[in-house]
């Protein structure tokens, strides 16, 4: 009687290993199919950058919807005060496919959007069709995955950019 216990137990373990084996193999199989896998990686590189709104290169920050291009970050910062009053600084590098050479975040000024794309004498060559809004969320195209933010405090008219 025991060992035919201990031979039903042996038996509903190597049952149980079995499941269990079959679904992390068929899991790992279900790759997704996009071009990123799933993930997107932005390199990460240290920024701190400060802006004063009261000189002229960046007083049209105080209004909103203004915006200037900052140096630092993986591509270049675009720094904008939004329509909601609040300040972003948004990485310039697109999320669809971050390693081409043209995925760069340009401002489409007449939509009051981001897009992905170059600048090749003033006509503008689009990547990979891909939108954002201004605070860096996906409105349409292939990508999946909102802008890279980076971290804005505001004092006065003096503006601090950090990761």
């Amino acid at each position: 009687m025991v060992e035919s216990l201990v031979k039903d137990f042996t038996i509903m373990h190597k049952s149980w290993l079995v499941l269990l084996v079959s679904i992390v193999f068929l899991g790992s199989s279900c790759k997704d199919d996009t071009q990123t896998n799933g993930q997107v990686f932005i390199p990460d590189v240290p920024v701190s950058v400060t802006v004063n709104m009261d000189l002229p290169l960046h007083f049209h920050l105080q209004n909103l919807g203004g915006y200037s291009l900052l140096e630092g970050g993986n591509r270049g910062i675009f720094l904008v005060h939004n329509f909601d009053d609040e300040f972003y600084a948004i990485e310039r590098t697109c999320t669809f496919d971050p390693d081409t050479d043209c995925g760069f975040i340009q401002v489409d000024s007449s939509n009051i959007q981001l897009r992905c794309g170059t600048y090749q004498n003033d006509t503008f060559s689009q990547c990979c069709q891909s939108l954002y809004s201004f605070d860096g969320f996906v409105l349409q195209g292939p990508t999946r995955f909102s802008l890279k933010r980076y971290n804005v405090f505001r004092n006065g008219n003096l503006l601090t950019v950090r990761n």
